[in-house]
């Protein structure tokens, strides 16, 4: 491929792709790069980008978007990032009913974290939550329920807080 085609791809690629799909990845970079960290936790895995599935089914796309082992313990977990910019109506719409049944499911072989960013940016949301798929009920979360997971949004994930 040469440079012309390789750059009109890349333009394309950015262009279309879904406003939504921009910022979750740039909140997966982010719990990547801030929360659980390359001194403390391995990526053993980590879902493709949306370049990558919009043009090929990936089976390991319905899973989590990352599977970490923290180094100091070797306990193997998933996470799952998701952005929102606001409450509505008191309450955070972080996925689907059948995601959650999904996470649910994974959880039971192995657990599952949700890491959930709230307000400003994808990159350095104000509030960061990260709740154990086990604790939720439900697909909306409200922000009475969100207030006993709110974790530092600056500093990594203890490793002893998912024990």
């Amino acid at each position: 491929m040469g440079l012309f085609s390789k750059v009109t791809k890349l333009v394309w690629d950015e262009i279309s792709t879904p406003e939504g799909f921009k910022k979750g990845e740039a909140f997966e970079d982010y719990v990547r790069k801030h929360l659980f960290t390359k001194d403390k936790f391995i990526t053993l895995q980590r879902t493709h980008d949306y370049a990558i599935n919009k043009n090929d089914y990936i089976e390991n796309s319905k899973e989590p978007d990352f599977k970490f082992r923290a180094i100091r313990t070797g306990k193997e977990f998933f996470v799952e990032a998701k952005y929102r910019s606001t409450y509505y109506e008191d309450k955070v719409d972080w996925c689907k009913p059948f995601q959650l049944k999904r996470y649910k499911e994974i959880d039971k072989k192995l657990p599952v974290y949700i890491t959930l960013g709230l307000g400003g940016e994808p990159d350095s949301p104000d509030q960061v939550f990260l709740i154990p798929v086990k604790d939720i009920e439900y697909s909306k979360l409200f922000r009475s329920f969100l207030k006993n997971y709110k974790v530092p949004n600056d500093e990594p994930i203890d490793h002893e807080r998912l024990l």
